[in-house]
């Protein structure tokens, strides 16, 4: 006997960066029938380890993930993993790397942004017959026209603060990490021997040049573009004094995070950057884009965003197609050759959400009918024991590291709300003319379900 209703759940890791797209595909399902919650990655992994079966749609199937997918199979839960990660790659080999050689077993449905990491899966011999479709991603949706006025009130926000300004989305989580103080790079167990360490090794120090470049190119942006703003929007996982340190003295350069990046880009004169996913979302949105690259690899660098802008290898010329960007003689509108890359990288989903589109994908198959059981309470307590026994490290370092761990989570993931879900819900509807009929509920600490 068929479940009588389908159950997802939405993990959301970084809230800034998830939230919104995440919330606008629950909502797709709860459209459809399905039972939708969204929370945060933690509160989530946690409830599915003591619920009955549903399904798990996770971002990545990186190597922390395998162990975990392996429990949620053996508790009977379906997997379907949107890979995040794959759009904005140095390499195929570097990014396999940094997946465990079964990383797909446990995966009922990968999906991708694109045809580009979709053949990139195809031709990793790892999928196994494992079925993979080119869907978008609901961070697009988030930037497409029809969601113009989602932000508006953001963007309006933002301008009345910083004006005509220059955003800097960065992106060196790997030399500028919260927790560690530095380092932070990491590739799969099997990744083993000493030209892998030799690449780690290379690709660090080629981070790190990048990073103290644009440390150095830092003031003198900001006095070439005065009295207009500087925004520094770091990484997620980055740790923001260096940055206040390179901005010592320069009244118009500010260190934030806040909110999507989305009506910060939006918002914009300029975004400058070196291989940011942001830029891709910049060109996405037809903000000016300026790829400084003043130290180049073909074997580290991310090709798809540095194309995404023009071409800088030197401070003077980066201070001049920022300046041309400002005065509207720069060309915002992408090429006919850009675009063409992009939409290889990219399903826009033209004709309708990636949202929709991702959903077609799922219920195309059987996700989610499996007849409801519980495991019996051995299996279980199994299960949950190697579950809690893989959390120790992490609470060990937790304890370790103190208020930094908790300063670290606190700014990839500061809470959950009824009320913040609510307000974005409402944008929502307003925006789409859509899910009128749904609300949301506070179930637990980090928990919503739609109603």
């Amino acid at each position: 006997m068929l479940a009588k209703q389908r159950t997802i759940v939405f993990p959301v890791e970084i809230l800034a960066r998830e939230l919104d797209s995440k919330l606008l595909l629950a909502l797709c399902a709860k459209e459809r029938g399905w039972k939708a919650l969204i929370g945060g990655q933690d509160a989530i992994n946690d409830f599915v380890h003591r619920r009955d079966p549903c399904v798990y749609f996770g971002k990545s199937a990186r190597s922390g993930d395998t162990e975990l997918f392996a429990e949620l199979k053996a508790l009977g839960h379906n997997v379907v993993v949107l890979d995040e990660e794959a759009l904005v790659r140095q390499s195929d080999h570097i990014f396999l790397m940094k997946h465990d050689q079964d990383a797909l077993k446990n995966v009922d449905l990968l999906l991708t942004w694109g045809e580009d990491s979709r053949e990139m899966w195809l031709r990793s011999g790892m999928l196994n017959g494992l079925r993979t479709e080119a869907v978008g991603n609901p961070r697009v949706d988030m930037l497409m026209p029809r969601l113009r006025h989602y932000h508006q009130e953001t963007i309006d926000g933002i301008r009345l603060r910083y004006g005509d300004f220059v955003l800097f989305n960065s992106n060196f989580g790997t030399v500028n990490h919260k927790v560690t103080g530095g380092v932070q790079f990491k590739l799969a167990r099997r990744a083993k021997g000493q030209e892998v360490k030799k690449d780690a090794a290379e690709f660090l120090i080629h981070k790190r040049a990048l990073f103290d470049r644009f440390c150095v190119l830092i003031p003198k942006l900001a006095a070439s573009i005065a009295p207009r703003n500087l925004v520094i929007r770091p990484h997620p996982t980055e740790n923001h004094d260096p940055w206040k340190k390179a901005a010592a003295g320069c009244a118009n350069v500010h260190v934030v995070f806040e909110d999507s990046v989305v009506p910060w880009i939006a918002a914009a004169r300029v975004l400058i950057h070196n291989g940011c996913t942001s830029a891709v979302e910049a060109a996405i949105k037809g903000t000016s884009v300026v790829t400084y690259r003043p130290v180049t690899s073909l074997r580290f660098d991310n090709p798809l965003p540095n194309a995404m802008g023009e071409q800088c290898v030197t401070d003077e010329t980066a201070l001049a197609a920022v300046a041309k960007a400002l005065d509207g003689s720069g060309q915002a509108k992408l090429t006919a050759e850009k675009l063409n890359i992009l939409r290889r990288h990219v399903d826009f989903g033209e004709n309708k959400l990636s949202s929709d589109a991702i959903f077609d994908a799922i219920e195309s198959s059987t996700i989610g009918l499996a007849p409801a059981f519980k495991v019996p309470l051995l299996e279980w307590f199994v299960v949950y024991l190697k579950y809690q026994r893989r959390l120790l490290p992490k609470r060990v370092q937790q304890l370790s590291l103190g208020s930094r761990r908790n300063a670290y989570r606190k700014q990839k993931f500061s809470g959950l709300t009824h009320d913040m879900v609510n307000i974005r819900l409402a944008r929502l509807q307003k925006s789409l003319n859509r899910f009128s009929s749904i609300g949301a509920r506070q179930i637990g600490k980090d928990i919503i379900e739609l109603t």
